[in-house]
């Protein structure tokens, strides 16, 4: 979505992000914690089902984690939006993504595998010389994270694929389990590189606030 506010119609001022960084940083990593418990949950579900043997009732801890997980999703994308409107304050002039459609696009389908992705590198760049962002490169970062954030998408194909290669004979339950296990494996290395992500354009912003406050 082409920046309407280009030209300056709307005002940008910098709103200092450091409580809703730590705060979107800390929820991350209480979910880093939280993916390792449940890492444990399958594979000790998966086990017993391969085993013949009966699994460990889970059944209630999806509603203990769902508040964690509409958290980190609130959060996250209120701190994107900030850190697009501090890019525009810092003087990142003309670029294609408004601080409302760098969140919006996470909900339109199709759109939603590459433009979010477009608008975090934008937000990157922009974040790293707000006034010559249009030479910054991205980082590794980036890709890593939004290859990991698509993969669990196609992981019950890539379960599937895996039991057909290997010609494994699993009942439901087992491979409910095994989707369970690498889902879980995905979202670990996911919320640590995000947490750098959070982290890295926070430092640079700021950076770029308090050298601009000094020249003022």
């Amino acid at each position: 979505m082409e920046d309407q506010s280009a030209g300056g119609a709307e005002p940008y001022g910098f709103r200092d992000p450091t409580v809703l960084t730590k705060w979107t940083r800390g929820v991350l990593l209480a979910l880093v914690a939280v993916s390792l418990v449940w890492t444990w949950m399958d594979w000790t579900a998966y086990r017993a089902f391969a085993h013949g043997a009966a699994a460990p009732d889970w059944t209630p801890w999806p509603l203990y984690r769902l508040p964690l997980d509409l958290t980190v999703a609130v959060l996250v994308l209120t701190w994107i939006y900030w850190a697009n409107h501090n890019a525009r304050a810092l003087g990142a002039s003309g670029m294609a993504f408004t601080p409302g459609w760098a969140v919006g696009w996470y909900f339109v389908p199709v759109v939603n595998l590459w433009r979010p992705f477009q608008a975090m590198r934008e937000i990157w760049r922009a974040s790293s010389a707000p006034e010559d962002w249009r030479r910054q490169p991205g980082s590794p970062l980036l890709g890593w994270w939004w290859a990991l954030w698509i993969l669990p998408f196609f992981v019950f194909d890539i379960v599937t694929w895996v039991v057909g290669y290997f010609e494994v004979v699993a009942d439901p339950e087992v491979f409910d389990a095994a989707v369970g296990v690498v889902a879980q494996l995905i979202d670990t290395p996911l919320a640590l590189i995000l947490i750098t992500i959070v982290g890295r354009v926070h430092r640079m912003q700021m950076r770029h606030y308090r050298r601009q406050s000094a020249a003022a």
